[in-house]
């Protein structure tokens, strides 16, 4: 996946992803607004044919890359344990 920084500061980081891709925005959102240290995040769609999905995340105390990395990290543990408990589960089931 190509995604794009578009803006990085001390306390604000924006990326776009490639188009089609922003079904992992919904989730990563919502795990980013739940963090203590984020204060604000939030993606943008825009037109459908010009363009790319964008992530918008605005921390305090905490650079906004460090909190996207472990947010990251979380939900790949998150869906790989879900991986593998669906692969244990469906060599049980007959079809």
């Amino acid at each position: 996946m190509e995604i794009r920084v578009v803006e990085k500061e001390h306390d604000v980081l924006r990326v776009e992803f490639p188009k089609g891709e922003e079904t992992l925005l919904i989730p990563l959102v919502e795990v980013l607004q739940k963090e203590d240290k984020v204060l604000e995040a939030r993606y943008y769609l825009g037109h459908p044919f010009l363009d790319r999905p964008t992530l918008y995340v605005r921390t305090k105390g905490e650079k906004p890359q460090q909190v996207l990395k472990r947010v990251l990290k979380d939900l790949a543990d998150l869906y790989g344990d879900l991986l593998s408990d669906f692969e244990k589960k469906a060599d049980k089931v007959k079809a």
